[in-house]
């Protein structure tokens, strides 16, 4: 059951959803593999490897599709956009990314799309539901009850679902 925090609704479950292999991180949880972390990696070597505009947007996808498979299952119906930040001056005009707007389905694949493209910033919430992006290719997710059908999609789809707490809530 999701709490209060300040008079405000919170998640009950809070994950980081990444890219990222748990494996690879040291005791402090800092990733030591050698991966890309920005659309602007593309065409960039990791690991030998040639990220290519494909690999990406596979990648892209399956957090798109992870963050609105759990909002769907948790039974979010959609989720305002705080504190946004445009990065792309094109995005200026675009009514359909301002703060406080509300977004789910479609709208809400671009705004995260977005955002994983670094072009914007925001936090996507709702009561006792939230999606934030981090720095370095971390989306973390909040919602008010488990999402195992979720999870295990996310995990066919090469994320990692981890249970913590978003460094971007804040309540009131």
């Amino acid at each position: 059951m999701p709490g209060k925090f300040l008079g405000v609704d919170v998640a009950a479950f809070e994950y980081r959803v990444t890219k990222y292999d748990p494996a690879n991180r040291d005791p402090d949880g800092r990733y030591l593999a050698d991966d890309w972390t920005d659309v602007t990696d593309v065409g960039h070597v990791f690991a030998g490897n040639t990220l290519t505009r494909e690999d990406y947007l596979r990648v892209e996808t399956a957090y798109v599709q992870a963050a609105r498979r759990f909002m769907e299952e948790a039974g979010v119906g959609s989720l305002a956009i705080n504190d946004l930040e445009v990065h792309t001056a094109s995005l200026g005009a675009d009514l359909r990314v301002r703060e406080g707007a509300l977004v789910e389905g479609e709208a809400l694949e671009r705004v995260c799309r977005l955002a994983l493209r670094s072009e914007i910033w925001c936090r996507l919430e709702a009561p006792g539901a939230f999606i934030h992006f981090g720095w370095d290719y971390y989306m973390y997710l909040g919602v008010p009850r488990r999402c195992p059908r979720a999870e295990g999609r996310a995990g066919d789809d090469g994320l990692f679902v981890e249970p913590f707490a978003s460094p971007y809530f804040r309540a009131g």
